[in-house]
């Protein structure tokens, strides 16, 4: 080994310091294992912290959820967030947390939870991870998003309301050159099981980056299911065959409304150029057209696989994107007709909570629910070597994953999860979620507290 790495020449480190630099190299590549495990404390870790996560694992696990001592998070620390509680808390609190989704072209509205599964499609997770969403999501009367790799059997197990999700490359709904195929997609969309369609415009990781499925994950069922080529890595396009402009996708979603019996019809987007959406939403108030829901997903959210330059530095966080999108939509006078969802880092009942304010009806989490499964956060998604079998396609490793007892951890994070958001708006002394306010919650900005209403304002 030793003179396998002196004469090679692609690694510097190992030709300098043979087996050694073998060494080396296995730490830098376990580095994010390691910080994680040794060497961070409980509020340094990214992209989710060890509190964040431990609020996730005891919530799914049904286990003790206090917490002694004294937060560990400053509050000396510049974005440091917190809510305003009341003197007198409510004593009659009464809310189903759920809202009705559909405009007045929708035929068959929706009742959606307000805590949802985002989107992870069968490819970017595996069958006992989409298997164990669907019965988590079906004890606990939530939605799954399929994800953008189209509906599976494993999607319909249990029985779960779904969102059906497609993208770019029209997985599940497309033809042989890979356009979007009114057919197929008729097919998904008049099953029962689906309740809304959604169409993926951008993600916060990666958007106007298109996607990837590596190889290694791209396994013969997948590309079925997908209607791709197996053992091949496939780039999804940035943009859409089926629309290029505004007025084409008002005709698309009237098109997919009509195939689909009048299901609610929504798009996902990372906000961008603002300019550009404030015409869409123009273009919408004009003509009078639009979807039924518009799903914001913020820059800090995940993926499985993105480009490197979008993952770290494109598209609008979550938080300045959810108040400009909804003061757009006030301003055009199509709030009332017009749903938003959200999504990005959502983990706790104050997230909902912050989420809520700041102009959502429902969000999605994922990566929560990622941790609800078991996922510690090794950063393997892409690498098909997921410790946990929740992103890889290996047998030996999904096989680990026990949907019998995941699927039951999916709904206590949930169910505890909308109990605690419970518990949030009974200590600021209201009686219902329509008392959610922006100004309960504060930032520390400037080295001093102020209210979102301060920091997002309406005009």
């Amino acid at each position: 080994m030793g003179s396998i790495d002196y004469f090679q020449k692609s690694d510097n480190i190992q030709r300098n310091y043979p087996l050694i630099g073998r060494i080396t190299n296995f730490i830098e590549q376990q580095r994010h294992v390691l910080q994680e495990a040794l060497l961070l404390n409980r509020s340094e870790g990214m992209p989710f912290n060890w509190i964040q996560k431990e609020i996730v694992y005891k919530r799914a696990a049904d286990d003790n959820k206090s917490q002694p001592f004294g937060t560990q998070l400053s509050f000396e620390k510049m974005g440091r967030e917190w809510f305003l509680h009341s003197a007198f808390p409510s004593i009659k609190f009464q809310d189903d947390f759920r809202v009705t989704i559909g405009g007045p072209k929708c035929n068959q509205p929706y009742s959606a939870s307000i805590l949802n599964l985002g989107g992870m499609s069968y490819g970017s997770i595996s069958k006992n991870a989409t298997l164990a969403f669907n019965g988590g999501a079906k004890i606990a009367g939530f939605a799954q998003n399929t994800g953008e790799g189209g509906l599976t059997p494993y999607h319909q197990k249990y029985g779960a309301d779904l969102i059906f999700q497609f993208g770019t490359g029209y997985f599940g709904c497309r033809n042989a050159e890979g356009n979007f195929d009114a057919e197929k997609f008729t097919e998904i969309a008049q099953n029962d099981l689906v309740k809304m369609i959604e169409v993926k415009i951008s993600q916060g990781a990666k958007p106007g980056f298109g996607a990837i499925l590596p190889a290694k994950k791209n396994t013969e069922e997948i590309s079925k299911f997908r209607e791709i080529e197996a053992h091949t890595e496939i780039h999804s396009p940035a943009h859409h065959s089926a629309f290029n402009n505004t007025q084409e996708l008002i005709k698309f979603i009237e098109k997919l409304r009509e195939l689909s019996s009048g299901k609610p019809i929504g798009i996902k987007l990372c906000l961008g150029q603002q300019k550009e959406f404030e015409k869409m939403i123009k273009v919408f108030a004009e003509i009078q057209s639009y979807p039924d829901f518009i799903v914001i997903d913020g820059a800090e959210g995940g993926s499985g696989a993105a480009n490197m330059d979008s993952l770290h530095w494109g598209g609008t966080p979550l938080q300045e994107a959810l108040h400009f999108v909804n003061k757009t939509l006030v301003a055009f006078h199509l709030r009332q007709h017009i749903k938003i969802l959200a999504s990005g880092k959502i983990i706790s009942a104050f997230d909902i909570y912050k989420t809520l304010a700041l102009g959502a009806d429902a969000c999605y989490s994922a990566r929560g629910m990622m941790f609800a499964l078991g996922c510690v956060q090794s950063l393997k998604c892409n690498l098909n070597t997921c410790p946990t079998g929740i992103t890889t396609m290996d047998p030996g490793r999904i096989d680990s994953l026990s949907v019998v007892d995941k699927k039951v951890k999916v709904a206590n994070y949930h169910r505890n999860t909308i109990e605690g958001l419970k518990e949030i708006l009974v200590a600021m002394g209201l009686k219902d979620k329509t008392g959610i306010h922006k100004g309960n919650v504060f930032k520390k900005v400037d080295g001093k507290g102020k209210s979102y209403e301060e920091i997002y304002k309406d005009s």
